[in-house]
């Protein structure tokens, strides 16, 4: 099973944007099977209309589409927090994405961040964060350490491990994921160096293959990750290619990815 842990879905395919439908048929021309999906953007008012979106698309697929949402309390705490409720409750997605870089607060910031991180921890979701460039001090690894610290049954993806510009804090998410064995480092945009210095100090059960898509062409994500790759046994490949995230998420080949039968009755609105 493979599956990709970094895509972007957008309620809009306008330019780079992209839908469910045009990312399916992306995910066919390489054999990807499965792709963890969050929101385009999340600094602007569109940001429910993607998890609309997404949403949907889960529904429609829900053998191909992981459902996770996105959500911005820069736009208003009671605004993120009334979306976040609707995507748990609603929505039944299998994650949330955080992004204090692009959204401008401190990913543990105590006001606009802690609350909705110890909804996602109450509600037994994974918290996906983006982890680096463009403002490394908002999402700075031992900021991950602190939620960490203070959930420390928190299921994580670190998304681009500290890795998707310069300066890179690659090296400081794999000393910080040695302490922390609930981080899943999702290789997306990171330095093929780091991501192979990650698999030797973590062990392969601890990387994630993601393209970043469509930010990132999949295409070529997916050849890259064929070269870096080259050198790990069969089992190892498996494991970073899908079987890891499946792992977190608890996921088999039978089980619908958008969120299970607890979902099924209920309409996204």
């Amino acid at each position: 099973m493979i599956i990709d842990a970094d895509c972007h879905v957008s309620a809009r395919e306008t330019g780079p944007e992209i839908g469910v439908e045009q990312l399916l048929r992306r995910m066919d021309k390489i054999g990807v099977e499965r792709a963890i999906c969050w929101p385009h953007v999340s600094y602007q008012r569109e940001l429910a209309e993607d998890n609309r979106a997404i949403c949907e698309g889960a529904r429609a697929h829900p053998d191909r589409i992981i459902a996770f949402c996105g959500v911005n309390p820069r736009l208003g705490l009671a605004t993120a927090q009334d979306e976040l409720r609707r995507c748990i409750e609603v929505y039944g997605v299998r994650g949330v994405k955080l992004n204090g870089a692009r959204d401008v607060y401190p990913i543990d910031d105590a006001e606009l961040a802690l609350p909705l991180v110890e909804a996602i921890h109450q509600a037994g979701l994974v918290l996906a964060v983006h982890c680096g460039p463009p403002d490394v001090e908002k999402t700075h690894p031992h900021r991950l350490a602190n939620l960490s610290s203070q959930f420390p049954a928190l299921r994580m993806l670190i998304v681009h491990m500290g890795g998707s510009g310069v300066p890179d804090v690659n090296r400081t998410v794999v000393s910080f994921a040695r302490q922390h064995p609930n981080w899943l480092l999702v290789d997306s945009e990171a330095d093929y160096r780091q991501v192979q210095l990650a698999i030797s100090v973590l062990g392969a059960e601890r990387v994630c293959y993601g393209s970043d898509s469509p930010f990132c062409d999949m295409r070529y994500e997916w050849g890259i990750r064929q070269v870096v790759y080259q050198d790990l046994t069969p089992a190892q490949r498996d494991a970073i290619l899908g079987g890891n995230v499946a792992r977190m998420l608890g996921l088999k080949q039978s089980d619908p990815p958008s969120g299970g039968s607890r979902t099924q009755s209920l309409e996204c609105s």
